[in-house]
């Protein structure tokens, strides 16, 4: 039921259907939100709601003694009685009998009671509604998050998004580190994520966001993803990336665009596992200084330029340091603070 586009469905209608669905046991999140944004667009929808509770908890209210006199004797009895109508709606008016109104004005605590819970509960809706959600990871820590319009993402070690839906929009943003969003196709809602200077937009696709202090890396698992700039940029063109496609926008170089990427090797680490092809050591180091509190500082600028290949567990880092320990004239030692430094004997590398 699509209430604004029926215009022939009244507001009380409206409401009653409201009622019956939160009243059931099918109300999902998406409910909430539709319910939220439907009440906070007039007065009258909250009054209308808020009539319809009103009725219902009179209805069930076991104070409420139902006459057993026959109606013909209840409608003399009205017609005979001084008229207090109780507006139920614009068009409806009911009159109680005399010997009603004290239990109906005995009700009336209970009434407001109601009242009040109903509008504590679309106080919070609007409350929710305005407010974003954030989900994030501890230090060494991965977690997975299915949002409420069924998209996954997955939130690598130290890392924090910002989720904030609206009815015609869903937006996610970055505050730090790297997710895998796994999004649900809804071609209504684009599903745009803001990392830094950048707003990637995608409908339905799974696609890695890694953001660094000097860099965010985009890589497309499957579909297409618009790369757009998150303010004007006039003469800048962005491209659109599809399956394979990665993407390193640096906010101090021109972007660097790489097709036929290996997705398994740029996804491993929802695995558990960090998978390296020709990448500089000295970008392997600072792989492994995000999951572990011993920091590894390859010292020397020629040995941070060397290309490896190698597959390393990310928690693991004396498996790291062991391999470093093979390499002709590296030599390593610890810093004093748990870490360690990695530097190069520039003899022994000569004498090989």
């Amino acid at each position: 039921m699509t209430h604004d586009k029926d215009s022939a469905t009244s507001v009380t209608e409206q409401a009653a259907h409201w009622w019956v669905v939160f009243h059931s046991d099918g109300a999902s999140p998406g409910d909430h939100r539709e319910f939220a944004e439907w009440v906070a667009r007039s007065p009258e929808r909250v009054e209308a709601y808020l009539r319809t509770a009103r009725v219902q908890q009179a209805l069930k209210s076991g104070d409420v003694q139902w006459p057993t006199d026959s109606a013909a004797d209840l409608i003399r009895e009205a017609r005979q009685s001084p008229q207090e109508p109780v507006p139920l709606s614009g068009a409806t008016v009911v009159s109680l009998p005399r010997t009603q109104r004290p239990r109906a004005i005995a009700a009336a605590p209970v009434t407001w009671g109601l009242a009040a819970t109903v509008m504590f509960g679309i106080g919070a809706a609007w409350f929710m509604l305005d407010r974003p959600q954030h989900f994030q990871t501890k230090f060494g820590e991965q977690r997975s998050v299915l949002l409420d319009d069924g998209s996954h993402v997955t939130l690598n070690t130290a890392s924090e998004i910002e989720v904030r839906f609206e009815k015609d929009h869903r937006r996610i943003r970055l505050v730090q580190g790297e997710a895998l969003f796994d999004v649900a196709h809804d071609a209504a809602r684009p599903f745009d994520v803001e990392a830094g200077n950048t707003v990637l937009r995608a409908v339905g696709t799974q696609f890695d966001v890694d953001k660094r202090s000097d860099r965010t890396t985009v890589t497309v698992v499957e579909g297409r993803v618009a790369v757009l700039p998150a303010t004007e940029l006039p003469g800048v063109e962005l491209p659109t990336l599809a399956a394979n496609d990665r993407l390193v926008i640096s906010g101090v170089g021109p972007h660097v665009l790489e097709r036929g990427t290996n997705i398994a090797a740029a996804t491993a680490w929802t695995q558990r596992r960090l998978i390296f092809e020709q990448r500089p050591l000295g970008e392997v180091a600072e792989e492994f200084n995000r999951y572990n509190r011993a920091r590894i500082d390859i010292a020397d600028a020629g040995l941070r330029q060397e290309q490896i290949t190698g597959v390393f567990k990310p928690d693991d880092a004396a498996s790291f340091l062991s391999f470093l320990s093979d390499i002709p004239g590296a030599l390593i030692r610890e810093d004093g603070h748990g870490g360690y430094i990695v530097t190069l004997d520039a003899d022994n590398v000569a004498g090989t």
